[in-house]
C-alpha cells in the first residue's frame, strides 16, 4: 500500500514540475501580477520592514533568483516545497481513490500554478511548514509548541502579514470553546473566532477611524474598480455598506462564507476556474469540519492536532475580513497547504522528527 502511495506521490511531483515549466509560456499575465510586482519592484519597496512585498522582494533579490526565468524559479521552489511535504510524510493510503486524496492531488497541481513563480506564498508556505514541524515533533510538549508558534506568528505578522498576529488569539478562543461538551461545537467555535476578529476590528476603528475589512478589502476593491481591473468581477464585496460594528460583522460573516462555503460563486458558471475552486473548497471545508469533529472526540489525546486545527480555522476566519478576491482566496489557501495536508492525514504522521 505504501509503495503505491509513494508512486502516486512522486508521479504527482513530476507532473507538477512539468506544469511549473510550461505554465509561464501558456498562462496569461493575470496569473502573475504578484510575480511582476516582486521582480520589477516598481515602488522601491525592498526592505525588511516594508511589509510582505518589501521582505519578499529582498529575499528574491538577495538570492539572485529574480534574474532567472520563471520556469527555473518553478523548479527551484517546487523542489523545496515538495521536500517539505515529503518530510511531513506520505500517507499510507495516498494511492486510494477518495475525495480527501483527490483534493490534495489538485492542491499539488495548484502549487505548480500559484507557487511555481515568484510569490509571497512561497514564504508563507515555508513558515506554515515550520509551525507544523514544531507540533509534529515528539520532543516538544504541547505547551511549549503553542508558546513558540504564537511568538513566531507575532513575528511573522510584524514582518510580513499583520493579520497572522491575530491567529494565536483566535486559536485560543476556539480551543477554549472545545472544552464545552455539546453538539456541533464547531459552529460556536467559529462564531467565537469571528467575535474575536470583530473585537480587533472595533479596536482598530477606534484607533484609526476605519474597520479592518474597509482598509484590507473594501478600499482595495474600490481602487481596483476605479482602475478598471479586468478581474474585478470575482472580488468579494459586502452587499451592505460598512458603517458600524453590526455591518462590519455582516461583512465579516459574508466574507467567511464566500471563501469557505462559496455557493454564491456558482454565479460565475462561465469561469471554469472559479467553479473548480467552488467544488474544491466546498469539499475541503466539509472534510475539515469532519476532521475537527474527530479531534474533539479524541481529546485530550490529540491536543497538538487540535491546536493546529484551531490555527487552521483561525486562518479561515481571518480570510473573511482580509480576503479581497476569490482568486486570491485559493492562492492564499495553497500557501498554508502544509497545515491542511497534515490535518488531512495526521493519523499517518505519528513519528519523531
Amino acid at each position: 500500500m505504501l509503495k503505491n502511495s509513494r508512486f502516486i506521490f512522486f508521479t504527482l511531483i513530476i507532473i507538477c514540475f512539468l506544469l511549473g515549466i510550461v505554465c509561464p509560456y501558456i498562462l496569461p499575465d493575470k496569473f502573475y501580477p504578484d510575480s511582476i510586482h516582486i521582480i520589477t519592484d516598481p515602488y522601491n519597496e525592498i526592505g525588511v520592514f516594508n511589509g510582505s512585498y518589501g521582505l519578499t522582494i529582498l529575499i528574491y533579490y538577495s538570492t539572485g533568483i529574480y534574474k532567472l526565468p520563471y520556469s527555473i524559479i518553478a523548479i527551484i521552489q517546487l523542489t523545496i516545497l515538495f521536500l517539505i511535504i515529503y518530510k511531513t510524510g506520505i500517507p499510507e493510503k495516498f494511492s486510494q481513490l477518495s475525495i480527501k486524496n483527490f483534493l490534495i492531488y489538485l492542491a499539488f497541481l495548484m502549487m505548480a500554478i500559484f507557487i511555481g513563480q515568484p510569490t509571497k506564498e512561497f514564504i508563507t508556505f515555508i513558515f506554515i511548514a515550520f509551525i507544523v514541524y514544531i507540533f509534529q515533533s515528539n520532543y516538544i510538549s504541547v505547551g511549549i509548541a503553542i508558546l513558540i508558534s504564537s511568538l513566531y506568528f507575532f513575528l511573522f505578522g510584524f514582518l510580513f502579514r499583520p493579520y497572522f498576529s491575530f491567529i494565536p488569539f483566535i486559536s485560543l478562543a476556539i480551543y477554549l470553546i472545545t472544552k464545552i461538551r455539546f453538539k456541533n461545537r464547531w459552529i460556536l467555535s467559529i462564531l467565537l473566532g469571528i467575535s474575536v476578529i470583530l473585537l480587533f476590528s472595533l479596536t482598530y476603528k477606534i484607533a484609526k477611524g476605519d474597520f479592518l475589512s474597509q482598509v484590507t478589502r473594501e478600499n482595495i476593491n474600490k481602487l481596483r474598480l476605479n482602475e478598471g481591473d479586468a478581474n474585478a468581477d470575482t472580488m468579494i464585496v459586502s452587499p451592505i455598506p460598512i458603517t458600524n460594528i453590526f455591518t462590519e460583522a455582516f461583512a465579516t460573516v459574508y466574507g467567511f462564507i464566500t471563501v469557505n462555503f462559496p455557493i454564491n460563486a456558482l454565479s460565475f458558471f462561465y469561469k471554469p476556474q472559479v467553479i473548480a475552486f467552488v467544488i474544491w473548497q466546498l469539499f475541503m471545508t466539509w472534510i475539515i469540519i469532519v476532521r475537527f469533529g474527530y479531534l474533539l472526540e479524541e481529546f485530550p489525546n490529540r491536543k497538538k492536532e487540535l491546536w493546529l486545527m484551531c490555527i487552521l480555522l483561525s486562518y479561515f476566519i481571518i480570510q473573511g475580513i482580509f480576503e479581497p478576491d476569490l482568486g486570491s482566496a485559493i492562492r492564499h489557501k495553497i500557501g498554508i497547504l502544509p497545515l491542511i495536508y497534515y490535518l488531512f492525514y495526521y493519523d499517518d504522521f505519528k513519528r519523531k522528527i
